[in-house]
């Protein structure tokens, strides 16, 4: 089984990033969505189920623009992520978002999604906004990405290595220099 989706991430990892993908979307490289606050806010789509522990490979997920466009997970496979499940009624969730955007304006080799578990546009573009969250912000509106990664809590943070591997796993508030450490152990190995 590790074997069969490892073989499918290197395949869907491999392919020209133009060509239409097989999942009936155009893979689009992330640096090309909308530059604006929330990338176009794309929605998620699973594409891949798994399991969502450490040392498993994450649970592969499209992400798709209003225009057809989009990527998946797979298709990032080469630098780390860190993919961050969060809602605009959470606290902890507003109190963790300065350094999360601040970490991905400062780290070009670090891909930083924003997974918005189960609410409307309006109120996610209102939060975005007032957070200049000009990360890629993904509505999980039917909470397909959120049962996959067997999220339970808001904040949960997904540490994915380069190999497309779950380097660690927190729930809850994730700032500063804890938040470092976690983005530094999944940069080295």
């Amino acid at each position: 089984m590790v074997v069969a989706i490892a073989f499918m991430l290197s395949a869907c990892a491999a392919g020209d990033q133009s060509d239409s993908a097989s999942d009936g979307f155009t893979s689009t490289p992330l640096e090309q969505f909308p530059d604006e606050v929330g990338s176009g806010f794309p929605v998620a789509d699973l594409v891949q189920e798994g399991s969502s522990g450490v040392g498993d490979f994450a649970p592969n997920f499209a992400f798709l623009l209003a225009d057809g466009r989009g990527a998946d997970l797979a298709s990032l496979q080469g630098k780390p992520v860190v993919l961050n499940f969060w809602a605009t009624w959470c606290g902890p969730c507003r109190a963790e978002m300065p350094d999360l955007v601040a970490l991905h304006e400062s780290d070009n080799d670090l891909v930083v999604l924003e997974v918005n578990v189960g609410e409307e546009l309006s109120a996610v573009e209102e939060f975005a906004t007032e957070f200049g969250m000009n990360m890629t912000v993904v509505l999980d509106q039917e909470d397909l990405i959120r049962r996959a990664y067997e999220v339970r809590n808001m904040p949960t943070t997904v540490f994915i290595l380069a190999d497309g591997t779950i380097g660690a796993r927190w729930s809850g508030f994730l700032a500063g220099e804890q938040l470092e450490q976690f983005v530094e152990q999944i940069k080295t190995q």
